[in-house]
């Protein structure tokens, strides 16, 4: 049908993709509807789409392990463009890309993963990732700003220039987080002997990695 074609009562309808889409730019609260504040309220994170493998309950965690429609084809280019659909499954000790789940999202559905900015997590489920900011935590709660970042920690080995080594994180305070997790850094620069105990190292993450950036002398 004609986007532009007038109608009379009793005329049968089929509207077109223009019009369909017409009707729901006037349909917002910039076609003047709704009236002030019943749009719906801006969120302080960026989030993309993501098919769980498990299922999280809100504001848990989930790694992001790849595409779900990668640009390889045609189609999966335009999947792609148009909305990204990332894969999520319970994150491991080598998990690099992670996100909080902002809706219950079950196992094999789609629901909205908050990538980067401000969100809320629960404690316990932040102990199995890295590379954000803590604003503010309890016993429970805590709000965190996604991205980039450092992570401290201590190694109980030697580790050699070119190698990586499994670091037990810390918070900034120096004090074990809970479950007492690890994660994987390469070492680009030089060997950290560790005779005896333990030594604190920074990482900061490039990339799809975390690096070795600061040590104990």
């Amino acid at each position: 049908m004609d986007p532009r074609q007038s109608v009379r009562p009793g005329d049968p309808i089929v509207l077109a993709a223009a019009q369909v889409n017409g009707l729901n730019r006037l349909l917002g609260t910039a076609g003047g509807f709704g009236g002030p504040g019943t749009g719906e309220q801006a969120v302080p994170y960026t989030w993309v789409l993501c098919r769980s493998s498990v299922t999280v309950p809100r504001w848990g965690v989930l790694g992001i392990t790849g595409l779900e429609i990668t640009p390889a084809t045609a189609k999966g280019q335009s999947s792609f463009e148009s909305m990204p659909l990332v894969t999520g499954a319970t994150p491991s000790a080598t998990t690099t890309a992670w996100g909080i789940a902002v809706e219950p999202i079950a196992a094999g559905r789609v629901g909205r993963l908050a990538v980067a900015g401000v969100v809320q997590a629960k404690v316990a489920d932040l102990a199995r990732c890295g590379g954000y900011q803590l604003l503010w935590r309890d016993a429970t709660w805590a709000l965190i700003a996604i991205g980039g970042g450092l992570r401290l920690g201590t190694i109980a080995a030697t580790w050699t220039k070119g190698g990586t080594a499994t670091v037990t994180e810390q918070y900034g305070d120096g004090t074990v987080r809970p479950g007492s997790p690890t994660f994987t850094a390469t070492n680009w620069f030089a060997t950290i002997t560790v005779s005896s105990g333990t030594k604190r190292v920074a990482c900061g993450r490039v990339d799809d990695r975390w690096l070795l950036i600061a040590a104990e002398c």
